[in-house]
């Protein structure tokens, strides 16, 4: 929307971008640089339909840097300086190192602007502040404290405030590697030219800059490497390995009936709800299935995008209260129930309307609303009985009346919200079962 060389169009399965000028003999679009990274995955496909008109495959999900683990920030930090580093040694210069330029196809992020590259005319770097303001500050404030990555795009759509940083962090900024990127005043790295169009160095000149202003960049970034940070312990992070209110033969059975009903389903698209650290991804995933895998808790995600599974999408989204659109007018950047919707073939709520329902207030018609408006077809389902220690804890807690939440009023929710029960499975305990679901119509 912003691309002030193009006006872009989302179809279907692509992505058109109008050009408001032929590009001339040398542009980069027609650089060898360019066809490489399209080759090797790091730059989306893209093609001339005619002299102005770019068309570009469309990923098939999206997630936004407000549903990054700090991982994947990491690693769209990485591809952005190396992109920028092969750019300038042939000549190139990026416009823009936004995080919203970056997109994940599973988990691979991959650059999409395609007209973010233009010819190498400068010494400073124009956009050093913005990759600062969206990767470095960001994971830095995470490291220091505690504001995770992908919480600060919530607060702000272009990044760290080098004003609101060096506010949380104080003096002791001055004793790390990171303060000149805080300081008051503008850099040589980021000051503005007096001439917008050319400055008076050679081109060698103007690479050597580079490649030291890069190289600092890189060291910057090093040093917020989520990798060589502790491990935080997240209360799902663990889940499956801390798990005691399953009983062997109930976990026994709910994995053979999910696994089952997969396989007779046949999903191509799979949302994971509540997915924790992605068992049950993993055997969507086995079974040939792409999936988005949604969870609140960041060290279950950043757990599960280590794997790198092929197929897997994850996302970190706080499922009772997801985000509206972002940007111009809230239409910028698409919701996530918006990305969502009828994305899916197959939902999976599995020990989750509980944690919505009676955890956070979320009427359960409301809940199978959601799943319905998620799915294209099928639903598979957890339901606790009032017997449950676990819905029973939670009523404890909120002081709700468990005879509101019985198995039976669960059913009844996603029957209203047009699904058929096409099978029901009671775990060996009793106290919970499994439901797979097709909507009516």
């Amino acid at each position: 929307m912003r691309d002030p060389a193009a006006k872009l169009e989302l179809r279907k399965d692509t992505v058109v971008r109008a050009l408001r000028a032929r590009p001339a003999p040398d542009h980069w679009l027609f650089s060898s640089v360019a066809q490489a990274w399209c080759k090797r995955g790091d730059l989306v496909p893209f093609e001339f339909i005619d002299e102005t008109t770019l068309s570009a495959k469309r990923l098939p999900f999206v997630s936004q840097p407000t549903e990054w683990c700090d991982a994947q920030f990491f690693d769209a930090a990485k591809l952005t300086l190396s992109l920028q580093d092969e750019a300038v040694a042939a000549g190139f210069d990026m416009k823009d190192a936004s995080a919203w330029n970056v997109l994940f196809d599973g988990c691979r992020p991959v650059f999409c602007d395609l007209l973010s590259f233009e010819r190498l005319v400068l010494r400073p770097w124009w956009a050093a502040g913005q990759f600062s303001r969206h990767f470095v500050l960001p994971l830095l404030l995470s490291r220091r404290r505690g504001l995770l990555a992908h919480q600060s795009f919530l607060c702000w759509r272009d990044g760290v405030p080098e004003a609101s940083a060096r506010a949380m962090l104080g003096a002791g900024r001055f004793l790390t590697r990171y303060w000149p990127l805080m300081a008051s005043g503008a850099s040589e790295a980021t000051v503005e030219p007096k001439s917008p169009r050319e400055d008076a160095y050679g081109e060698d000149a103007r690479k050597n800059f580079r490649k030291s202003l890069n190289g600092s960049l890189r060291w910057m970034l090093s040093g917020v490497d989520p990798a060589r940070a502790a491990s935080r312990q997240t209360v799902w992070r663990d889940y499956v390995e801390n798990r005691d209110h399953y009983s062997s033969a109930d976990l026994q059975a709910k994995r053979e009936t999910v696994a089952r009903w997969l396989s007779v389903t046949s999903p191509s698209w799979v949302l994971d709800l509540g997915c924790n650290s992605g068992e049950f991804s993993r055997l969507a995933l086995s079974q040939g299935a792409s999936v988005i895998a949604a969870d609140q808790d960041h060290g279950a995600i950043e757990r599960l995008y280590a794997e790198a599974l092929p197929g897997l999408y994850p996302l970190l989204a706080q499922l009772d209260d997801l985000q509206g659109g972002r940007g111009w007018a809230g239409r910028e950047h698409a919701g996530l129930a918006q990305r969502l919707h009828q994305q899916t073939d197959l939902v999976l709520m599995l020990a989750l309307i509980h944690h919505l329902a009676v955890g956070a207030s979320v009427p359960l018609e409301e809940v199978a609303r959601f799943a319905s408006a998620c799915s294209r077809r099928w639903c598979v389902v957890e339901v606790l009985a009032d017997s449950d220690p676990q819905i029973q804890s939670l009523c404890r807690q909120r002081q709700r009346m468990i005879e509101d939440f019985g198995l039976e009023q669960q059913v009844r929710a996603f029957e209203c919200a047009g699904f058929i029960v096409r099978e029901r499975v009671a775990l060996p305990s009793g106290h919970r079962a499994l439901l797979l679901l097709e909507k009516s119509s």
